[in-house]
């Protein structure tokens, strides 16, 4: 029995081996899996956050929907109310009441200039006649150019002037003169 024993005891140990090596095996495949699933935990705790940061996006897409809904009504009112008045404007227009020109009465900024210059030339020129050059260079300017730095520095001299005021010829003379300096100057903007 001496070898039957040894050999019984080597297959002991033989096996007791292999249960340690697969004991220690599943301890590590186990502890890997713990691994896998704290990460798969993780993702799925981020993965919720994330759905519940869109539900409330879904919440404030939905008010913007509204509001914008609500823009596009009241941009709805505001056409609907445009041709209303349009029509009001064209029905009084054909009445004869109101007479809407858009028709250019000069094709370049020069040519108004020219005008300007023109018209302020004349001695006999009166305060209240100057005051009107000056606003019809000034609106005629806008609706060539749709805005300039001049209408600014007309601006400047429509307001010195005023129907009221008492300026002699002298002070007369002498606000055209600057004026027509300024028109000499202007035209180099346009040229």
């Amino acid at each position: 029995m001496g070898e039957n024993q040894k050999s019984i005891n080597e297959k002991i140990d033989s096996f007791g081996q292999i249960l340690q090596k697969f004991g220690l095996e599943l301890i590590q495949s186990i502890g890997e899996m713990k691994h896998t699933l704290n990460i798969l935990t993780e993702k799925i705790d981020k993965v919720e956050s994330e759905i519940i940061k869109i539900k409330g996006l879904k919440n404030q897409l939905q008010e913007e929907n509204k509001f914008k809904s609500e823009i596009l009504d009241e941009i709805g009112q505001i056409k609907s109310m445009g041709t209303i008045l349009t029509s009001k404007l064209a029905e009084l227009s054909s009445k004869g009441v109101l007479s809407l020109s858009n028709k250019k009465t000069f094709e370049n900024p020069l040519q108004i200039l020219d005008f300007c210059q023109k018209k302020i030339s004349n001695k006999s020129i009166s305060l209240h006649e100057l005051i009107d050059v000056i606003k019809k260079t000034k609106e005629e300017l806008y609706v060539l150019t749709g805005g300039h730095k001049i209408l600014f520095e007309l601006g400047s001299f429509e307001r010195i002037l005023k129907p009221d005021s008492d300026f002699s010829d002298k002070e007369k003379e002498e606000f055209i003169q600057d004026f027509q300096s300024k028109i000499i100057e202007w035209r180099k903007n346009f040229k």
